[in-house]
């Protein structure tokens, strides 16, 4: 078996179809609908709070859990588990329900509609009971907490097939571990705990998953949003988004994509709802994209 596949002999153009076909490109619903990933993505999604950060994981989630379809009925999803780390603690479990909810009603309602099948639509009930058991929850409350949930996912993972990695705040604990790290140290071989030796951990342990499970990760991140007239640029009409960066630099070269969102005045094509902006960063996109946050989900305004 080894020596075949060590004389395997394919072009660049059949690897890569061999490639995408095994682990297909996620294609994400809005805002992160411009940039497909791939196995091994490491997204961060930055904003100010509030900016729908925990709404955009949320609409992801229930996008991967969905069944692609039963009994002819078709939900669109994924049928897929998702991790989802609680950083701030403050994950609203119902307002996943609800969503979750309103999806299969939708798509039981159009299946009733357009009569394309005789046979009978599944129970509500049961699909949702099948999607929540895809979605796997953790809360930590300080970094020794979220590096042991780190720790030990490799055995959690070994029986649940998890497609995305959620963290929702990465930078939750980042002000108390810099409060240790000035602290003076009781014994000098001891290895100082501080903001960059956690992070380099929680790399090398996300790195350890990513090697041994096909995983993306969405990461989100508070940040303080500011606009330097000096340094800004136009861009789509509004001016180029900057903040102040405070993530180690080993974190921040371990993620391969990044979207700031933050919140617009402007609610003019979304009527009186709040309304949001989301900027590619990594890689540097010129299109803006702006959406809402209704009862349903994300609005687009592709969808106005």
């Amino acid at each position: 078996m080894a020596r075949a596949w060590i004389n395997a002999n394919e072009s660049a153009k059949q690897m890569l179809s061999r490639v995408l076909k095994e682990r297909p490109l996620l294609h994400l619903p809005p805002p992160l609908h411009r940039i497909p990933l791939g196995v091994n993505s490491i997204l961060e999604i930055a904003g100010p709070s509030p900016s729908a950060k925990t709404e955009i994981l949320l609409q992801v989630a229930v996008n991967c859990i969905l069944p692609k379809n039963r009994n002819g009925v078709q939900y669109g999803g994924l049928e897929h588990s998702v991790l989802f780390l609680d950083l701030d603690c403050r994950l609203d479990i119902y307002r996943l329900s609800q969503l979750l909810k309103l999806r299969i009603t939708d798509a039981n309602t159009l299946h009733k509609t357009e009569g394309s099948s005789n046979q009978p639509e599944c129970d509500e009930t049961y699909v949702f009971n099948e999607c929540m058991r895809r979605f796997l929850y953790t809360r930590c409350y300080d970094s020794f907490e979220f590096l042991s949930a780190l720790k030990v996912l490799n055995h959690k993972l070994t029986s649940n097939s998890v497609h995305i990695l959620m963290i929702d705040n990465i930078g939750a604990f980042h002000s108390i571990d810099r409060g240790f790290s000035s602290l003076p140290q009781g014994n000098p071989s001891r290895k100082n705990i501080g903001a960059q030796s956690v992070f380099e951990t929680v790399v090398q342990e996300i790195k350890k998953l990513l090697e041994l499970h096909s995983m993306i990760v969405l990461a989100t991140k508070t940040v303080t949003y500011q606009v330097k007239s000096s340094y800004s640029t136009r861009v789509s009409g509004g001016l180029k988004s900057t903040y102040r960066e405070y993530m180690p630099l080993t974190w921040q070269s371990f993620v391969t994509r990044r979207i700031l969102v933050r919140p617009l005045d402007d609610k003019r094509k979304f009527g009186d709802r709040v309304c949001y902006s989301a900027e590619w960063l990594l890689p540097a996109l010129s299109i803006t994209d702006e959406f809402a946050v209704c009862d349903t989900g994300i609005l687009d305004s592709l969808r106005v």
